[in-house]
């Protein structure tokens, strides 16, 4: 039979946990300053492949372009897209981190693109 007093236990002298939050696995939470001098927090990413994403967990890159630069770029992946399904955004993507690694060689690429970190957005 269930107990008459429900708040019996409630009544009772009890230890509480001093940390609450002691049963929930903490993340290391690391601040950094960019360029713009806005402080934002990166977090060891513990997502999956599928529930990860740039726009949630990412940062954006700003870069002015001319007309005619944005032009060239937008014919470009105009041209690939015939053959292959791509984006702007992933055409982009992909050209610097290939050029990236062009430059900082594969070992050094590899090293800091394995260092996989979230950025937590402020709500």
């Amino acid at each position: 039979m269930a107990d008459l007093d429900k708040f019996k236990r409630a009544r009772q002298k009890q230890e509480f946990v001093q940390d609450t939050n002691s049963d929930i696995e903490s993340k290391e939470i690391k601040t950094v300053l960019t360029r713009n001098k806005s402080a934002i927090q990166l977090e060891e990413n513990t997502l999956s492949a599928r529930q990860r994403s740039r726009t949630k967990q990412g940062r954006n890159v700003t870069i002015p372009l001319f007309h005619e630069e944005l032009s060239v770029i937008e014919e470009a992946v105009s041209k690939l897209s015939e053959s292959s399904d791509t984006s702007i955004n992933n055409f982009i993507r992909e050209s610097i981190l290939k050029e990236c690694k062009k430059i900082l060689k594969k070992d050094t690429y590899e090293s800091i693109i394995s260092n996989r970190l979230n950025v937590v957005k402020n709500k």
